[in-house]
């Protein structure tokens, strides 16, 4: 009872401290920052962003001093600076690995090519690494957990974020003896797989995120990455590539999640879906075959099964992250992470007609948009996964829009951290 607040309050009373890096300090970045400080024995000590001033008001808004934050890119300097008790704000990522101060390093950056980098760093330093960054994940996640493995640090996604919520209550249904059918998400974005970073600008802003992040919500790319991440940790597949996307509601979720051949939508079960009807939080569907738990089931007010909703209604997003660095750090256990490999990719589809010696770009821009296939299919027809773009990515001939964009159509970074990593996932068969 009370486990991760008692056994934090007991490292505490012994005088030691959790002291983590937080690289890239945006929404999510500063608002874990200040969580951070409600907890015992745990602390952000360094943040890493290339606009100081962020990482600066981060410490500042969570209640340190300003004349405690040190702004420095000399490594020397930021060592003797956290021994003695101070913060850390650097644009050095470096610094994240080589401290020795720092057992576990938190990615809240999005950027896929650079959590890559980051990520395959933390782990040859020996640590833990605490992905907010599931764009990387979801492509070079199963590459980094097995190094992860092998160098005997945690490689985990993060509780909060909406894999890592449905995969909690995942451990509760299958802790409890159900049997799982759906995992799934709500979406809070209407989706519209062709919008802009300029036709959201001004919504963006004034939400206080990237046009690029918000665009990516609304073409449903960061719906189809999520998803992803659950796929490569349960073994579940999309139903359809792109998912059906059925609307829905906590009452009506049993009926509408029902195989075609009983009046429902799905050619299967076992497998991930979203629905705007359950925004913002996550559900399972799932079933017993066993008469006195239907019995109390029905009792408890949950309908005549077999299948039944666990429906959680909200996500905390970064707020719940401490869970995680808690798990990770003093538990050796992951919230979510690829036990199965690779199962699903989120592909890359032009978002318009792309010519011939243009960027692709990548996640959140006005060219293309990501969906989810089965692994064995992108294999198969070589489909570009969206989170391999880099900002060296060419078109090698024109591409016709919402066309599935596969890789003899353009050139990558072979140098790239992120396509080195993928070429030898792939190789390993992960």
């Amino acid at each position: 009872m009370f486990k991760i607040s008692r056994k934090l309050k007991e490292l505490q009373n012994s005088g030691a401290k959790i002291k983590l890096a937080l690289v890239g300090c945006g929404k999510m970045g500063s608002s874990l920052t200040s969580q951070i400080q409600a907890l015992d024995a745990m602390d952000i000590v360094l943040i890493i962003d290339h606009t100081v001033d962020k990482g600066v008001n981060a410490f500042v808004n969570s209640g340190i001093d300003r004349e405690k934050i040190i702004i420095t890119d000399d490594i020397s300097e930021a060592r003797e600076a956290i021994d003695k008790g101070f913060y850390v704000v650097s644009e050095n990522y470096k610094f994240a690995y080589k401290l020795l101060q720092i057992k576990a390093v938190i990615d809240a950056t999005g950027n896929p090519p650079f959590g890559a980098e980051l990520a395959t760093k933390a782990i040859q330093y020996h640590k833990h690494i605490i992905m907010l960054n599931v764009e990387c994940d979801s492509v070079v996640g199963p590459v980094l957990y097995d190094m992860a493995k092998k160098a005997g640090v945690v490689y985990t996604g993060t509780a909060g974020d909406e894999p890592g919520a449905i995969i909690d209550l995942c451990d509760f249904a299958l802790g409890s003896g159900f049997e799982i059918l759906v995992a799934a998400k709500g979406k809070n974005n209407p989706l519209d797989k062709h919008k802009t970073p300029k036709d959201l600008e001004e919504e963006a802003l004034s939400k206080g995120l990237s046009p690029k992040m918000l665009t990516s919500f609304v073409d449903g790319t960061n719906t189809m990455i999520e998803l992803t991440s659950v796929c490569n940790c349960l073994g579940f597949r999309p139903d359809v590539d792109g998912c059906h996307g059925i609307p829905t509601t906590p009452k009506n979720a049993v009926e509408d999640f029902k195989l075609k051949e009983d009046g429902g939508v799905l050619n299967s079960y076992k497998v991930v879906e979203f629905s705007k009807g359950m925004a913002p939080g996550v559900f399972l569907i799932v079933t017993s075959d066993k008469k006195e738990v239907r019995d109390l089931m029905k009792y408890l007010g949950l309908g005549d099964g077999p299948n039944y909703v666990l429906y959680r209604p909200y996500h905390l997003t970064s707020l719940e992250t401490p869970i995680t660095i808690y798990n990770a750090v003093l538990e050796n256990e992951a919230t979510i992470a690829p036990l199965q490999g690779q199962v699903v990719d989120t592909i890359t589809v032009a978002k318009r007609d792309i010519k011939k010696g243009e960027l692709i770009e990548g996640i959140g821009s006005d060219r293309v948009y990501g969906t989810i296939v089965r692994h064995e299919k992108a294999m198969t027809d070589r489909l570009l996964p969206i989170g391999i773009i880099t900002e060296k990515t060419i078109a090698t001939k024109d591409i016709a829009k919402d066309t599935y964009i596969t890789e003899d159509m353009v050139e990558l970074d072979e140098e790239a951290t992120i396509t080195r990593l993928r070429r030898i996932q792939n190789s390993m068969k992960l």
